[in-house]
């Protein structure tokens, strides 16, 4: 647990030394699914959760381990169980998915849980349920690649999502006919789609006819039910189709401004769009009373805290 929580020492430090103390670790008895559960919840921290990292903190306050596809490699070949549902929690927040990846190759998705399901029962999930909610979390965030990626490694895209709605019709409800695109071809039911979808579509993928023009009562319409939309946008261009049509890019969502979000996260090519199209970079969210700059100096974002800082008011 020590050395795959343990962030001492310089990132540049090649991997021989941990693969090496690892060996002598498991050779000498350790167990590859160690963990412990955090406040008594029923999600261990083991020790993959470990090597892989992040989590709502973000990955500058809690970075994944520097070596870790190695590290973690080493531990899933030694028989740590790859169904690890904190690490596909605390990594499903960004878009990388090379966690997924070594997972899946190693059976994500397959047998029975593992020790720590046989130890808690009813109170932990499954591996479908576990892919289940990430497959929802991917739709609704936009992950294109992470849908395709669990669609072709056998996680069920024709089973109903806890809201009742399939796969296919939740991504085409949020506008994002590409995933449901993807959804379909791997064999999900194909969705409903009407006006609201291919308009939220086209502002958030540029899909469809740019030419088409969608009218002022579908936009009104539109504006009026996801004022939000701002938080969605992944690209910069999808910015900038959202703020051309009308909608609020300082909208709250979770008392917190689309730029606060872009700022914790490091995204420095959302960050300049949504200042581009006007994002009020001294807006200050309404739990913490912080600036966007604040909280990219909270999150180790270093780059961001410097591009936002020539533009926030009184940074100083």
């Amino acid at each position: 647990m020590y050395l795959t929580y343990s962030r001492v020492g310089r990132s540049d430090e090649p991997a021989e030394g941990f693969l090496l103390s690892a060996r002598l670790l498991l050779d000498a008895g350790a167990d590859t699914n160690s963990g412990y559960l955090w406040l008594g919840l029923p999600t261990p921290f083991t020790v993959l959760t470990g090597v892989f990292g992040e989590g709502e903190q973000g990955p500058g306050r809690q970075p994944r381990h520097p070596h870790s596809l190695a590290l973690a490699r080493l531990l899933l070949a030694g028989g740590a169980d790859p169904n690890d549902g904190q690490t596909l929690y605390n990594r499903m927040f960004r878009p990388d998915d090379s966690h997924l990846e070594l997972l899946f190759e190693f059976g994500l998705g397959r047998g029975d849980g593992g020790p720590w399901k046989r130890r808690l029962g009813e109170a932990a999930e499954t591996p479908t349920e576990m892919l289940a909610r990430q497959l929802q979390w991917a739709i609704d965030h936009g992950f294109a690649e992470r849908v395709d990626l669990m669609a072709g490694n056998d996680v069920d895209v024709r089973a109903p999502l806890a809201d009742g709605r399939s796969p296919a019709q939740r991504a085409a409800d949020a506008g994002r006919l590409d995933i449901a695109g993807i959804i379909t071809r791997h064999g999900g039911e194909p969705p409903v789609v009407d006006d609201s979808a291919q308009l939220l579509d086209r502002l958030l993928t540029g899909g469809g006819a740019p030419d088409t023009d969608p009218g002022r009562a579908a936009l009104t319409a539109c504006r009026a039910r996801w004022p939000d939309l701002i938080h969605r946008a992944t690209t910069p261009d999808a910015v900038r189709r959202i703020a051309t049509a009308g909608f609020d890019v300082d909208a709250r969502h979770a008392g917190a401004t689309a730029l606060h979000q872009a700022a914790w996260n490091g995204d420095l090519a959302l960050v300049r769009a949504l200042l581009d199209v006007g994002a009020d970079p001294g807006a200050r969210d309404a739990r913490f009373g912080g600036t966007p700059l604040g909280w990219a100096e909270h999150g180790y974002q270093e780059a961001a805290r410097e591009l936002l800082a020539a533009v926030t008011p009184n940074a100083n």
